[in-house]
C-alpha cells in the first residue's frame, strides 16, 4: 500500500509545482472575469482558500503571477489553435472553428484586461505583442495561404495585409471606446 502525505485537514498535500499551477490557473479565471487591476492578492487568496503567505511562498508579487498567467494563457491559446488547424477539413472550416473557439474563450472576458496589461503591466503587454505577431498573425496568414491553395480564397488577395486586418478586427473587439463612440453598445 502506498503512503500518501496529507495535511492536518486530511487532504493530500500538493507539491510545489501543483500549488503554483493552481494559483496561476485560478488567477487567469479571476483576471479574465474582473480585470487585472481590480483583482488583489487578497482576492486570489480568498478564491483559492489559502493564505496570502502561501501565495508569496510561490510568487514574488502580483506581477510575477500576471507574467506566469499570461504565458500559460498564450500556451493554451497556441495549443487550441494547433488542435483546430489539425482537425479542420479545409481553410474555411478552420476559420469557422477558430472563430467559434475564440468567441467562446472571450465571451466572459472583461474587456479591460488588455487595457490593464498595456497601461500597468508593460512586460506582460510586450509578451502579448510578441504572441500576437508570432502566433496569431502566423496562424491567420497560414489559414489564408491554405485557403488560396485549396481554392476557397481568391488568388489575387494579399494574405499579409488581410492577416493584419484580421488581427485589427480582434483588437477592436477589446476596445470599449470604439463601440461606445460608434453607438454600438
Amino acid at each position: 500500500m502506498e503512503n500518501i502525505k496529507v495535511s492536518l485537514v486530511l487532504r493530500p498535500l500538493m507539491d510545489k509545482d501543483s500549488i503554483r499551477e493552481k494559483i496561476i490557473v485560478e488567477s487567469i479565471e479571476l483576471f479574465t472575469s474582473y480585470g487585472i487591476r481590480s483583482v488583489t492578492m487578497d482576492d486570489i487568496a480568498r478564491h483559492l482558500g489559502m493564505s496570502k503567505k502561501t501565495i508569496y511562498l510561490h510568487f514574488k508579487d502580483k506581477e510575477e503571477i500576471i507574467m506566469c498567467s499570461t504565458e500559460l494563457y498564450f500556451e493554451n491559446e497556441m495549443k487550441m489553435m494547433r488542435e483546430v488547424e489539425a482537425s479542420a477539413e479545409n481553410a474555411v472550416d478552420q476559420l469557422y472553428k477558430l472563430t467559434v473557439c475564440l468567441r467562446d474563450r472571450f465571451k466572459n472576458t472583461n474587456m479591460g484586461v488588455m487595457f490593464d496589461l498595456k497601461k500597468y503591466y508593460r512586460r506582460a503587454w510586450e509578451k502579448y505583442i510578441e504572441h500576437k505577431h508570432d502566433v496569431i498573425f502566423n496562424s491567420v496568414l497560414n489559414n489564408l495561404q491554405r485557403g488560396i491553395a485549396e481554392g476557397f480564397f481568391r488568388k489575387d488577395i494579399n494574405p499579409e495585409i488581410l492577416a493584419y486586418l484580421r488581427i485589427g478586427e480582434i483588437e477592436i473587439s477589446f476596445n470599449k471606446d470604439f463601440f461606445r463612440k460608434n453607438g454600438l453598445q
